[in-house]
């Protein structure tokens, strides 16, 4: 392939975008949990107006990938790794989508006069979805496909919390503890928590393609 270096260099530009739009995702994830736990409407707001940054640094990775190709017209791994990018950016880009919706709540919860009060489920599936967005990031920076593996096997755990806290929820809508509006806004929230994983573990199934060019499923 013809100017390797300079492919090699905008090559090196694709993956610093890559890497400044997971640390968007990850603070707009983090801000959204805090915005619905502190029933903070600026914080839930900055969520919502950080999505068009993300929005465009998506639209700007894709453009970049093209450019690549046209430019130098890649192939094999190469060509893989690109194109690869594209699905990377845009899962993260529906990442951050999701955690719009959870930062909405916040107003949501304003409307019917309540505090979030999130249960222990739920808190747990929380801190499991930041911990795997967290390692993905590494992953991601460290070509690390034994870590990627990892954390794409923990979305189990996350999809077992998520089926019990909707029987939890239900339960407890039983017992009163919440009212025909307000259990809607719980069980959207989990889910969205539960899709914020499931999004993450295909940036997982994208490291291990990029680096070995074969599905996640053939090492687990």
């Amino acid at each position: 392939m013809k100017n390797i270096h300079h492919f090699e260099n905008e090559i090196l530009i694709l993956k610093a975008d890559i890497s400044k739009m997971l640390s968007l995702i990850l603070e707009s994830f983090n801000m959204s949990i805090k915005a619905l736990e502190g029933n903070n409407k600026m914080l839930a707001k900055r969520v919502l107006d950080l999505d068009d940054k993300i929005d465009n640094l998506n639209r700007k990775i894709e453009e970049e990938v093209y450019q690549l190709i046209a430019r130098y017209n890649p192939l094999a791994k190469e060509l893989r790794y690109i194109i690869t990018m594209i699905k990377f950016s845009n899962n993260l880009e529906r990442i951050g989508d999701l955690s719009c919706n959870i930062a909405q709540k916040t107003f949501e919860f304003e409307e019917l006069n309540e505090h979030a009060k999130l249960n222990e489920n739920m808190l747990k599936m929380i801190g499991l979805s930041l911990e795997m967005l967290k390692e993905v990031f590494r992953a991601f920076n460290e070509r690390n496909i034994e870590l990627a593996i990892e954390i794409w096997k923990k979305d189990n755990i996350i999809d077992e919390l998520e089926i019990e806290n909707r029987k939890n929820i239900l339960e407890d809508f039983k017992n009163g503890k919440y009212d025909e509006r307000s259990i809607i806004p719980y069980v959207l929230i989990a889910r969205d928590i539960e899709r914020i994983s499931d999004q993450v573990t295909n940036l997982c199934e994208e490291i291990v393609y990029i680096e070995k060019g074969e599905e996640i499923l053939k090492y687990i």
